[in-house]
């Protein structure tokens, strides 16, 4: 199976001319598939390359495909080479001028696709007398992604027929090259940016190439261990509460109760292992039948079952038994302190919506909510996660929202002290929703704190806010249409160290008016500091913030490896 390698090379600057980095130029040649045909041709003497393709075992590579091309050849996208082919026993000898060249063989057997590249200089006195042997290796790939708004140039690999044109979103893949390091160009050949790129199965490299008056940095990516099974083990749930941050500092989940004053202290839950993915059963009612004999059927709550758990009175903390699809039949209307705790599993969440009310001292981590079987104007369950009515100190960490018809996750109707951290946000209209429309009901008091999520194949916005107070760090907003944050109507934003890679950072109007100027009726208030316009757009940022958070935390520098970062370790471990 091919394995991956990522680079990231992102950039807002002009590419700067730099020489290709692996070898001295030389004119362009054809092949041929007969033994002795020359690769090069012109007055100097010839010289000649004799190889023996082999496969990683030692034998010989019968009929391996072999092509050449000069060292330095950058493609234009059309086919310049033709690829020779070795003879039974592996070996292939081709006349070539002086020169240096790059050799890349490649082989299959049945599925089994490998392939080796080998940099070759010849001289004058070189003879057919030395057979260099090749030995074939597993095919690799070299994956990332242009950050560079609407002007994706095309990237090349010198000395390879490699020619690929980054897709909308500046996503690109380089396909079917063996392990080894490679001069990685990206541009038109007068402009060109070049940095080397080891491919290797394993490993994720990125190309910080952001800066054209420095050297280029190459980051190796940093992914975090997978999370592990609680057991039940209470040590485990307060390892994971020491990592709230923000508002939600002082929510306890299942180690907590809540007063009727809203005070949460410290309690003893109870641990509720979920062990089935059914949601509601069916069972007759022997007692109870129909004129015609037939016992009345009714739903139920099916024992252990996520539902189960989580309406159980009192401190819960809820844990997966298994793995699996938990399709919710209705939605699932959940009690106050209670933990839902994914670690060490892949819990995937569909089907009707989680929604809270007056619900608070709520936990949900290492999660999927994933393909809604509902409509869009199903307005009951079109929220993957709807914190709403008051709920307060809630902490979503470490889950991933995907494929909702409008907005993934909601914090509205007066619900307040709440933090959304290393989540991912995916394939809807909106990612978040922070308050209603001011028709429809006004909190000043709701606060909001958001960082190191993954915004990415969004319609529209990545967070829209109105009213209250949201303070926004560490995030990517990598793919969003019309907006990474709108902040509307009165909200207070303050909005720091993040890195934006769409057209519009920030907004601070929901609306226009007929003759498309800012509805100042609905403008927002958004501070800016530190943060990374990866594809440029204007900066809004109020002279002074109108609320600045009074809790501290530690905020990363703006630039590739945050993003990255974020890229990898957002969503569940």
């Amino acid at each position: 199976m091919n394995k991956g390698v990522w680079i990231y090379l992102p950039t807002a600057l002009a590419y700067s001319l730099l020489v290709s980095l692996l070898l001295v130029s030389s004119i362009l040649v054809a092949c041929s598939s007969s033994e002795g045909n020359k690769v090069a041709g012109g007055t100097e003497a010839e010289s000649t390359m004799a190889f023996h393709v082999q496969l990683s075992d030692g034998s010989a590579a019968a009929y391996a495909r072999v092509r050449v091309l000069p060292g330095d050849f950058l493609s234009d996208g059309s086919s310049h080479a033709e690829w020779n082919e070795s003879d039974a026993n592996g070996f292939i000898k081709m006349e070539a001028e002086p020169g240096s060249y790059t050799v890349e063989v490649r082989h299959v057997d049945g599925s089994l696709a490998t392939g080796a590249v080998q940099y070759v200089a010849l001289d004058s006195k070189t003879t057919d007398s030395k057979v260099d042997t090749i030995e074939l290796g597993e095919l690799s790939s070299i994956e990332g992604f242009v950050l560079l708004g609407e002007a994706f140039p095309v990237i090349r690999v010198a000395g390879l027929d490699r020619y690929v044109v980054p897709d909308s979103t500046g996503h690109f893949v380089i396909d079917s090259l063996p392990t080894g390091t490679f001069d990685v160009q990206i541009g038109d050949p007068s402009e060109t940016h070049s940095a080397k790129v080891e491919s290797a199965t394993g490993d994720t490299l990125y190309v910080d190439c952001s800066d054209s008056a420095s050297g280029i940095n190459v980051i190796k990516s940093q992914t975090s261990a997978a999370s592990e099974y609680p057991k039940g083990d209470w040590s485990a749930h307060d390892a994971l509460l020491s990592q709230v941050e923000g508002f939600a500092v002082g929510t306890l989940g299942a180690a907590g109760i809540t007063d009727s004053l809203g005070n949460i202290t410290s309690a003893e839950g109870e641990i509720c292992e979920v062990t089935t993915t059914d949601d509601y059963i069916i069972i007759e009612d022997t007692t109870d039948v129909d004129s015609l004999g037939n016992a009345v059927t009714k739903a139920v709550v099916a024992p252990g079952s996520l539902r189960d758990c989580a309406y159980r009175d009192g401190p819960t903390w809820v844990i997966f038994k298994k793995s699996g699809t938990y399709k919710l039949q209705a939605p699932l209307r959940l009690k106050k302190d209670k933990t839902i705790d994914g670690r060490g599993r892949d819990i995937r969440i569909t089907g009707m919506g989680v929604l809270t009310d007056v619900s608070s001292n709520l936990v949900f981590e290492n999660l999927t909510f994933t393909a809604p079987a509902i409509t869009a104007l199903d307005t009951s369950s079109r929220r993957a996660l709807s914190i709403h009515n008051g709920t307060h100190h809630v902490w979503v960490d470490h889950c991933t929202f995907e494929e909702y018809p409008l907005v993934e996750l909601d914090v509205k109707r007066g619900s307040h002290n709440v933090t959304v951290s290393w989540n991912r946000f995916e394939n809807a209209q909106t990612g978040i929703l922070f308050g209603l429309e001011p028709d429809i009901f006004v909190d000043s008091l709701q606060t909001f704190t958001l960082h190191h999520n993954y915004f990415a194949g969004l319609e529209a916005r990545g967070v829209v806010a109105r009213h209250g107070k949201m303070h926004a760090y560490g995030n990517f907003f990598y793919d969003v249409e019309l907006a990474g944050i709108e902040c509307s109507d009165s909200a207070s934003c303050y909005i720091e160290g993040n890195v934006f890679n769409n057209g519009t950072p920030v907004a601070d109007y929901r609306l226009v008016t007929e003759d498309g100027a800012p509805d100042m009726a609905t403008k927002g208030f958004p501070y800016m500091l530190d943060n990374w316009f990866a594809s440029g757009g204007d900066d809004v940022s109020e002279k002074t913030p109108r609320f600045k958070p009074d809790y501290k935390v530690v905020v990363d520098q703006a630039d590739t490896e945050l993003a990255v970062r974020v890229k990898n370790e957002a969503g569940p471990r």
